[in-house]
């Protein structure tokens, strides 16, 4: 039991004190000189930029200069980026003057001078004669809508036939309740003769033997009437005129010039059975003063 109980035992050595480290003691001043002391961190220095070159610098050949500030802006901006001013107005502007301004060919070509020369006179001619063929038409029909169209009484009144105590100058006395009647024939006609040659406005036509309806139907009355009216030298100009068949007058608007005579020819009329006739109660000329 005993060797067993030895063999279990570590042999440990003895203790022993451990020297004790004496400090280091540092001098103030070693032969007369500072020491140096405590100091501060040091601030951080930011480094220095590195210049790079840039490919991709955009391009400014396509930018406007704004006609306010002079600043470059992209070609695409309507406004300008520093002070505002619209940049779309004055190119607007200087597009219009560019359209309408007459350049002259450039180049020392004489072919192309007398080119341009030619075309200038050829537009030339044609004002001219645009001005002489329909400026006096433009004026007349400027003339005529701003009259106050003037009734005008025949000089003369004459007709193909007339019925007795109804003669042809009753179309033209102002009244409507004494009319003219034709004799029994085909296209029966009555003419108007003026003093000087006018210019016709219009023609008021009153068909029957009365403005009154009842009496309007006792005779025959017409219905498409052939116009014909005459210049002093003898053009002929022809109007169709369409009458409806019921009592009272009729306007038909006709701007003709230089009218001297007018005749009226009763192609058809309403009515014409048991041997009536078709008879005009009046017939109102309007001229322009």
């Amino acid at each position: 039991m005993r060797n067993r109980a030895a063999a279990l035992i570590v042999p440990v050595a003895e203790a022993t004190d451990r020297p004790v480290v004496t400090p280091v003691v540092v001098p103030e001043k070693v032969g007369g000189v500072d020491q140096p002391g405590a100091v501060q961190p040091g601030r951080p220095v930011a480094p220095r930029p590195i210049l790079r070159e840039f490919t991709d610098v955009p391009d400014t050949t396509g930018e406007m200069a704004c006609p306010n500030c002079g600043t470059l802006n992209p070609a695409d901006r309507a406004f300008c980026r520093k002070c505002g001013r619209s940049l779309r107005a004055d190119q607007a502007a200087e597009k219009s003057r560019r359209r309408w301004r007459l350049s002259w060919p450039k180049g020392r070509g004489r072919l192309r001078r007398l080119l341009a020369i030619l075309a200038i006179l050829l537009l030339v001619a044609a004002l001219v004669w645009a001005g002489v063929t329909y400026g006096p038409r433009a004026v007349d029909a400027v003339r005529d809508r701003l009259a106050t169209p003037e009734l005008i009484t025949p000089s003369r009144v004459t007709a193909s036939s007339s019925a007795k105590g109804h003669d042809a100058s009753l179309v033209s006395d102002g009244l409507n309740n004494r009319f003219w009647e034709p004799g029994r024939e085909s296209q029966p006609w009555v003419e108007l003769t003026f003093g000087k040659p006018i210019r016709v406005l219009s023609v008021i036509v009153t068909g029957g033997v009365s403005p009154e309806q009842q009496e309007y139907a006792r005779q025959g009355r017409p219905s498409d009437v052939r116009l014909e009216m005459w210049t002093p030298d003898g053009t002929v100009t022809e109007k169709d005129l369409h009458l409806v068949d019921h009592a009272g007058a009729q306007t038909f608007d006709l701007a003709v010039g230089d009218v001297s005579r007018m005749r009226l020819t009763v192609v058809s009329g309403y009515g014409l059975t048991a041997g009536k006739v078709p008879a005009i109660a009046e017939v109102e000329v309007f001229r322009r003063p």
